[in-house]
């Protein structure tokens, strides 16, 4: 299975509105009859969705399921699990706020639902191919301007803890250059979550052209970023495109920051090394008594 999950109903509500009209029909029909759909095979679900089996193929395939038995599965063990599916999308109005404390607790409510979503669009088997890359590449490269820069950034400074070496220019032009020097032992990560901004689809079409290995950061059902990438690491879609300022959208990009740091750790047996050292180096240049030295 390529997408290990639990929440299949909250993934398939993220991705209903970039899906074809065909394999919308197949993912109303799994969301509206659960119980049914598990007991279909592949043919009579195209059958009972006014679909075809070639739709419910490229369903799966969108929604990174090695196939309908593995999708099925899925949407087994929440049909008759007990914990009930997640609405979403995660958005909030603040002008129906009345001070501080409503929106405070509006923010708190609105990220724990969001970030708990991330746990049913985020394929497991994704972010073990992502390590696999970034444990074994000898370029790494990554990409991100606006709010999704800062999740860029923060990942540039985890992999520098961990004795990985990368690069992230400041500069989205830079960024493209850097890209063309990349080659087939690279990797290229690619922060937004619109995966629609130009310049970050630029970098991904120049790592390709280098034979780099693409990982997107970007929102769930699809999008021109998405289908440059090798592997995609998707977030929920939690806000709109046109919004006052990403907030749910880059609190869930440095979750996924912090599952590749943690998972690197992990698959690396150097890393409390580095770790250590990395902290003793900065903690004793900024310490009194290494001033006083010089």
């Amino acid at each position: 299975m390529l997408c290990s999950m639990e929440g299949c109903t909250t993934l398939l509500k993220q991705a209903l509105s970039y899906l074809s009209p065909s394999e919308r029909k197949v993912a109303k029909y799994l969301l509206e009859n659960p119980q049914d759909a598990v007991q279909h095979s592949i043919t009579i679900l195209a059958q009972e969705s006014g679909s075809s089996t070639a739709a419910v193929v490229r369903l799966c395939k969108r929604l990174k399921f090695d196939g309908y038995s593995d999708l099925k599965l899925a949407l087994a063990k929440e049909v008759y699990g007990n914990s009930p599916p997640s609405e979403g999308p995660f958005m909030f109005d603040l002008s129906k706020t009345d001070g501080a404390g409503s929106i405070t607790s509006m923010m708190v409510d609105t990220v724990c639902e969001s970030i708990t979503s991330l746990k049913s669009v985020l394929s497991t088997r994704q972010v073990e191919l992502a390590v696999e890359a970034l444990a074994n590449a000898e370029k790494i490269l990554l990409a991100g301007i606006g709010a999704s820069a800062l999740a860029a950034m923060d990942m540039y400074q985890k992999l520098g803890r961990l004795g990985i070496y990368s690069s992230f220019p400041n500069e989205p032009d830079l960024q493209i250059v850097n890209a063309c020097a990349l080659n087939n032992k690279s990797v290229c990560i690619v922060f937004s979550y619109s995966g629609e901004t130009k310049t970050m689809r630029q970098v991904a079409q120049q790592a390709k052209k280098a034979g780099a290995i693409i990982i997107a950061v970007t929102r769930v059902g699809g999008n021109s970023l998405s289908k440059l990438a090798d592997i995609v690491l998707t977030v929920p879609d939690s806000e709109a495109l046109y919004r006052q300022g990403a907030t749910l959208s880059r609190l869930n990009q440095l979750v996924v920051v912090d599952i590749l740091y943690s998972s690197l750790i992990v698959n690396k047996g150097d890393a409390g090394q580095f770790i250590t050292a990395t902290w003793k180096a900065v903690t004793h240049a900024n310490s009194p008594g290494e001033k006083q030295k010089k």
